[in-house]
């Protein structure tokens, strides 16, 4: 659903029913499963859990992401339809520039 102006209107992107899966995706995520016994994929696992606790840095994000989900980085979006947009990320690891 557009308004008047051609754009979309607020809850309407365009692509109500989301992008379609493609069976490319479902064949490599089939190899993949094929190709990794579950069996490896816990040595896999309890090697990086073994890692992490050594301090390797690179297991513990690793194990982060998969058990957490990665962070959700929030956008701010600070304007008026017409108006410049000024965008902010609240990243405690980002430099203060105002």
């Amino acid at each position: 659903m557009r308004d008047k102006k051609g754009r979309f209107v607020k809850g309407h992107s365009g692509n109500e029913k989301g992008r379609p899966k493609r069976d490319t995706e479902d064949k490599y995520l089939q190899a993949l499963r094929d190709s990794v016994p579950l069996k490896e994929w816990k040595a896999i696992c309890e090697r990086a859990i073994k890692d992490a606790k050594d301090g390797n840095n690179q297991a513990r994000q690793w194990l982060s992401d998969y058990l957490l989900g990665k962070p959700i980085q929030e956008l701010r979006v600070d304007a008026k339809i017409d108006e410049d947009i000024t965008l902010r990320w609240n990243d405690a690891d980002a430099e203060e520039t105002e």
